[in-house]
């Protein structure tokens, strides 16, 4: 029961490792307990990490290696390092704990089941992903960390995502980036062996400064390690915290993050990944809501079809993308910055401005939340945190700027290109554009054409309107509780109708206890519904008045 108990602990370290770095939202004091949970989860006796290696390599320990340390280094949350030498080479040997499969079987199934109860209980908040104009499908959510975390335990895996995450860095100007050698010979599925890269832990700023290594170069350049691996590979590390990040000085004297454990890695497509950037350049450069929008689109995160409001999207976004131009050009606070008092002030006016839109949106539900971006919000989540341990003034949107620079050959295919369209748009060059001005007469035509058959009633306008809509809502939970009431009344006077029928009927007692008292519960019961229609009709009028709007 105690490696049972051990085996749990060790798992849900995997989730406290995520906020061991959030020193904007977990206090200190807890944060320094967190980061013990980095890379100092407890070991599992070194006998048994012998007798793992013995089984999966088929030799004895002695005639593996020249020598290796029983001690382990590390001890993470699926496993534990230990430091072994071949001739002049140092190795690190990952040994998987035992029984970790059976219990991830035990584990995913209980999470698999809070997962059911979540989307069936809907939860619902202001703003991120529990915002009323989300879809989100928590089942998805848990499949795609259960397909991660199941790649996770299999070394083999980690070996070929380590050597292409290796690849992908193999440039001169991404020396800075230093990822381990891997030995094949030594790895099966639940061992593995790497290069032995010893580094400073990426969030240990006074060892840092000690070293000569600047703690907020450090912080931009993992920040644009991930954004790369993002937009131009496709392939990121989906668990970056502060335990798999370490920093040393390089052989040219410049400052170098090391990576490890490629375990739990996740890919995009050119489709997530063109969408991506052209999100990015919508929003940073071109401060275009449909490109924008469009981008959201093909990154599955806006519904298509005739159920969305795609005009309210539009208005809502852009008045997101104004603050957000606003904000980077004069270097001022997000909303997140603001205090409570402000971002309350800020809340207020927009909704006066944009009331009718964001309740569109709130019934139109037009977000959607891919699973598959689970594990990036994740890994940005964590970045984030230790980029604001490094630098107080770390921003990671205003860094995503002067990197998209390095991104213009990616958003049309090569740089010369995008350059030349961006230079179209603004003289109206653009091939789209001439073609708008050739087909311009036979578009003149077919407006004339629908305007004629609109005339003769050949076509139907199907008009929305909202004030309509919300009457309409308003008007179904008044007629439910007037229906409840005079139902509840009905039953209430046939019930006494019943009651005082037994006692004054002239041919003797009639037996009407029962159905009188299934007339009086009926009349409870229906009377019951009636506070509670109007609780809710007082959340509607109240949720609309927040928004500016009164019944």
């Amino acid at each position: 029961s105690h490696n049972l108990f051990s085996l749990h602990r060790s798992i849900l370290c995997s989730y406290r490792q995520l906020f061991s770095t959030r020193i904007n939202i977990v206090p200190k004091e807890y944060i320094e307990q967190l980061k013990n949970l980095q890379d100092k989860v407890p070991p599992f006796s070194s006998d048994i990490a012998v007798q793992i290696i013995e089984e999966e390599l088929g030799k004895p320990i002695d005639e593996l290696f020249d020598t290796f340390n029983r001690t382990s280094l590390a001890a993470a949350s699926l496993g534990q390092v230990h430091v072994a030498t071949i001739g002049d080479q140092k190795l690190a040997i990952k040994v998987q704990r035992q029984y970790l499969r059976e219990l991830f079987d035990v584990d995913l199934g209980q999470l698999r089941q809070l997962a059911v109860f979540a989307d069936a209980l809907d939860l619902q908040s202001e703003g991120g992903l529990l915002d009323r104009n989300t879809q989100r499908d928590w089942v998805s959510v848990y499949e795609e960390s259960k397909r991660l975390l199941c790649e996770e335990i299999d070394y083999l895996n980690e070996l070929k995502n380590c050597d292409r995450f290796r690849k992908n860095f193999d440039d001169p100007k991404f020396r800075h980036i230093k990822v381990p050698n891997t030995y094949p010979e030594f790895t099966t599925e639940k061992v593995m062996a790497m290069e032995f890269c010893p580094g400073i832990k990426i969030t240990d700023k006074e060892k840092l400064i000690e070293a000569g290594i600047d703690p907020v170069d450090i912080a931009t350049k993992s920040a644009q390690s991930f954004l790369e691996q993002l937009c131009r590979h496709g392939f990121f590390h989906s668990d970056p915290h502060p335990g798999n990040v370490a920093c040393e000085k390089g052989p040219r004297g410049e400052d170098r993050i090391i990576f490890y454990d490629f375990g739990m890695m996740d890919s995009f497509g050119s489709n997530e990944r063109k969408g991506l950037v052209d999100f990015f350049f919508a929003i940073y450069y071109d401060a275009d809501v449909k490109a924008a929008c469009d981008a959201l689109e093909r990154l599955g995160m806006l519904r298509m079809g005739g159920d969305v409001d795609r005009i309210a999207v539009e208005r809502v976004g852009q008045d997101f993308i104004d603050r957000f131009q606003e904000t980077l050009q004069v270097d001022g606070k997000w909303d997140d910055q603001l205090d409570a008092e402000e971002r309350k002030r800020i809340t207020r006016q927009r909704r006066k401005q944009l009331g009718e839109e964001f309740l569109s949106l709130n019934a139109d539900t037009p977000f959607v939340f891919p699973p598959t971006w689970t594990f990036v919000f994740r890994a940005f989540f964590s970045l984030d945190g230790i980029g604001k341990t490094l630098d107080p003034k770390y921003d990671l949107t205003r860094i995503t700027l002067p990197y998209l620079k390095e991104l213009l050959d990616l958003k049309d295919g090569n740089a010369f290109k995008t350059t030349l369209l961006r230079l179209g748009k603004r003289v109206g060059l653009r091939p789209v554009d001439i073609n708008q001005f050739i087909t311009q007469p036979r578009q003149t035509a077919k407006i004339e054409d629908i305007a004629a058959r609109l005339e003769k009633g050949d076509f139907k306008l199907r008009v929305r309107a909202l004030e309509v809509e919300r009457m309409m809502e308003r008007n179904k939970l008044l007629q439910k509780n007037t229906f409840n009431a005079v139902l509840s009344c009905l039953f209430l006077n046939t019930g006494i109708a019943l009651a005082s029928l037994a006692k004054e009927t002239i041919f003797g007692t009639i037996p009407s206890k029962i159905p009188t008292q299934l007339a009086f519960g009926a009349a409870a019961l229906f009377g019951l519904q009636v506070p509670r229609g109007l609780r809710k009709l007082k959340k509607l009028d109240s949720y609309n008045e927040r928004y500016g709007l009164k019944a």
